[in-house]
């Protein structure tokens, strides 16, 4: 099966030298935190690559977890002389049970760019495909000391956050986490500890390794991995870094054809392969380019030309999982 998507590579190439701005969104559309100090320090942006939902809830949480280390923090339009952004990216959990949402956190000032300070949170394949307020909570809870850190308000035993989490401290995971009312139940004698609940089944997991990505000029095969890898994580695809037996694959051909003195056809081939290796079909993206934008840098442009490819690349997914055994 073969996607064709028609970009316009030209528009969006030429302006590499000004790449999309992922942070900015719509002021009309963005809900505000207003805490009671009238001054603030810092604006609290919505982390690329998350769901918008999520997304939204996470930077609120931050806001009120950052009033603990001394920060008044407000979300995005509102101004103040420092921002905080992020982009979020998900794989495999270390134990190998759940997922590891990751989250990259960069301080704003002015033209100067701090960080990245990480956060990683693991978590079940339901609670992220729910955005459950405890995970939302728990983010919040590991990012607030580190973006604390950022700034230079450096967390000790005495800021505690909201969640009481400190620099450092890991939040327990919540696949091995004791069910609280048997605990309660336990602890008070003579009562029976209340029969425990099977969890209802997890959704499956749709994981997924970006392969190599050959042939496109300059900087073009590392732009393209990291923004289908972007691209897909926001679409609530665990991504790995190493193939298994579960996993499936993308990889993508880029070749550029002369056209004229100026002009190059470029064309991108991407192939979805399921666990066992075979291939599921194709999504192609190919449009005239200017040869020296081609041969320029393709930061920025690397992720806009996977977020066109992705919706074919999911499609396959979609069909490979649905399809009858």
């Amino acid at each position: 099966m073969r996607h064709v998507v028609m970009l316009l590579l030209a528009l969006a190439l030429g302006a590499c030298g000004s790449p999309p701005r992922p942070f900015e969104h719509d002021p009309s559309e963005t809900p505000l935190y207003q805490p009671k100090q009238d001054a603030a320090d810092v604006t609290i942006e919505t982390p690329a690559n998350m769901p918008q939902p999520m997304a939204e809830r996470l930077a609120a949480a931050l806001a009120i977890e950052l009033q603990s280390y001394g920060i008044v923090a407000v979300l995005s339009p509102a101004r103040a002389p420092l921002r905080i952004t992020g982009a979020m990216t998900t794989r495999d959990a270390p134990a190998g049970n759940g997922i590891e949402v990751e989250v990259e956190w960069y301080l704003l000032s002015g033209g100067k760019v701090e960080g990245p300070a990480v956060s990683k949170t693991s978590t079940q394949s339901n609670d992220y495909a729910e955005a459950s307020d405890s995970l939302v909570s728990r983010m919040a809870q590991q990012a607030a000391p580190r973006v604390a850190s950022l700034m230079g308000h450096t967390p000790d035993a005495a800021s505690r956050s909201v969640g009481a989490v400190v620099a450092g401290v890991t939040m327990p995971d919540p696949t091995v986490a004791a069910d609280p009312a048997a605990q309660t139940a336990a602890a008070m004698p003579g009562v029976p500890a209340k029969p425990s609940v099977p969890a209802p089944p997890a959704e499956p997991q749709v994981k997924v390794m970006v392969g190599a990505i050959t042939g496109a000029p300059s900087d073009g095969n590392q732009q393209l991995f990291s923004g289908m890898r972007r691209a897909l994580g926001s679409n609530k695809i665990v991504v790995i870094d190493k193939a298994g037996n579960d996993a499936f694959v993308v990889s993508a051909v880029v070749s550029t054809a002369p056209v004229d003195d100026h002009t190059v056809q470029l064309t991108l081939k991407w192939t979805v392969k399921d666990p066992s290796g075979k291939e599921l079909g194709n999504v192609e993206q190919s449009n005239p380019v200017a040869a020296a934008a081609a041969r320029g840098s393709w930061a920025g442009f690397g992720d806009i030309v996977a977020s066109a490819a992705v919706d074919g690349v999911l499609e396959l997914l979609e069909k490979a999982l649905n399809r009858p055994h």
